[in-house]
């Protein structure tokens, strides 16, 4: 779990939902380790996600765990579970604060995808936040960089450009062809996949 003691200076945090986390999210957050020469990466599920109807989310407990079988043994890869504590509604601005407040002397960077970072105007206090951290953009299909730039150009904050290829791997799919009764363990990995199949999850 987070432990905010860390004397560690260059931090980059990856929250979402992971419902479920796949070999696409850890296969970007072991690429900004190297890249960007990050000390750690925190994976920070969220408890309810503010932009999805709750009774659609997979229980916070089982994604949770997915998300640490996933990155179990991978170094600088750390689960923290400051959201699905708070048992709340999970604002990245919040996150943000919280962990700034906790680790002052860090560098932060948040790690997300250029389709989520276009649509930040829709995040809770979007104004503070794209000024409060820097950003670690991954390329997705259909959101380039000439389109962040314009539309953020007034931000105070830096976008660092992830120089990874397209993750094809989609959350949303999986789940569809889980509930298909389909093999996903190519993209889930064998841990989260033999979780996934013990839980009878997406079913």
């Amino acid at each position: 779990m987070a432990n905010n003691s860390s004397p560690e200076k260059n931090i980059g945090l990856f929250g979402g939902t992971f419902s479920p986390p796949h070999l696409g999210h850890l296969s970007l957050a072991k690429d900004a380790l190297s890249e960007f020469n990050l000390d750690r990466i925190f994976f920070i599920p969220a408890y309810i996600p503010p932009h999805k109807e709750p009774r659609n989310v997979m229980d916070a407990e089982h994604r949770m765990e997915m998300v640490k079988l996933l990155i179990e043994g991978e170094p600088g890869l750390i689960l923290s579970d400051f959201e699905i504590n708070r048992k709340s509604v999970s604002y990245t601005i919040d996150t943000v604060r919280h962990f700034k407040s906790g680790m002052p002397q860090a560098k932060f960077h948040f790690l997300i995808g250029s389709d989520a970072f276009f649509h930040m105007e829709t995040w809770k206090n979007y104004n503070e936040l794209i000024n409060l951290i820097d950003f670690i953009v991954f390329p997705r299909a259909g959101f380039t960089k000439e389109m962040i730039a314009k539309k953020y150009s007034g931000a105070a904050n830096v976008v660092f450009w992830a120089h990874t290829g397209l993750i094809r791997i989609s959350s949303t799919d999986i789940r569809f062809r889980l509930r298909s009764g389909e093999d996903c363990s190519a993209e889930l990995g064998s841990r989260v996949s033999g979780y996934i199949n013990e839980k009878g999850l997406y079913r």
